[in-house]
């Protein structure tokens, strides 16, 4: 004889964790209730995971308000865990409501950010995931070697270390950003640009500044001491062409030559990316 009633609980926590097993976060969605939203990072973060629910067992507990606990037994990175979550009927279905996500909070040596599969986050930040295993990793991931996969189930937050060294690829980079620092410091100006190591004597010849413009010959070489967080880049030339009023007579131009142009100062990582502050 067939039934018109709802469902048993069970066919909606044996729905959610076969989901959350195959990893395909649009099935997962579709067992939500219609009030829950999910973060685009958590989203992101759990279709790149590095593994799934591997199997499960579960238990369902109704209490006197019509909602229902689930407890599962789960297996996640080749571990035992436990998971947690709360179903509710809605449209003739159960429906995932409530206790579902964990948290996983992850700390590095540098940088501001990590990436928690694909999402990046704020290094120190929790960020409320479905239970997976997670690779996660110091930002930005060219740039920073360190990464751990951490299994994240919901029965207690999961915090994260993350030890993070310069890659080979730290360098190039530094030496791009400092390439477009220093074109930025050679744009034709009515005056001598702060914060880029030019010092031009233009006062000995002449009484007022009306325009400078910069040729550069020869890029600064940049050199990282990962140690201290500090950059030294010499060995640039640039030719620098002041225009003015000299002390006596009509308007000149005066041309000077630096041999060993010397930037220096600190550098960071911020979100996916290195910047260089320049002192």
């Amino acid at each position: 004889i067939a039934s018109n009633g709802p469902p048993p609980p069970e066919e909606g926590a044996e729905q959610y964790l076969a989901a959350l097993a195959s990893g395909d976060y649009a099935q997962v969605e579709t067992l939500l209730a219609d009030d829950v939203v999910i973060d685009e990072e958590t989203e992101v973060a759990f279709s790149s995971a590095s593994s799934y629910i591997e199997d499960y067992s579960f238990e369902v507990v109704p209490d006197s308000s019509g909602a229902i606990g689930v407890k599962a037994e789960v297996t996640l990175g080749g571990e035992p865990g436990v998971v947690f979550f709360g179903l509710w009927q809605q449209g003739g279905e159960w429906r995932v409501n409530a206790d579902f996500l964990g948290t996983v909070q992850a700390q590095t040596t540098r940088g501001d950010s990590v990436f928690v599969g694909d999402a990046l986050v704020p290094a120190g930040s929790p960020l409320p995931v479905f239970p997976a295993v997670y690779p996660v990793t110091a930002a930005p991931a060219e740039l920073l070697s360190g990464s751990v996969d951490v299994a994240v189930t919901n029965e207690a937050p999961t915090e994260v270390q993350i030890t993070a060294d310069l890659t080979d690829a730290a360098p190039t980079r530094a030496q791009e950003v400092l390439n477009e620092y220093a074109a930025a410091c050679t744009v034709a100006t009515p005056s001598i640009p702060e914060t880029c190591g030019f010092r031009i004597p233009w006062a000995t010849e002449l009484s007022s500044l009306d325009s400078v413009a910069f040729r550069i010959e020869q890029q600064p070489s940049l050199r990282l001491d990962a140690e201290a967080s500090t950059f030294t880049a010499s060995g640039g030339v640039v030719v620098v062409t002041a225009t003015g009023t000299p002390r006596e007579g009509a308007d000149a131009s005066v041309t000077y030559r630096i041999d060993n142009w010397t930037l220096r100062g600190l550098f960071r990582f911020a979100g996916d990316d290195l910047l260089l502050d320049v002192g």
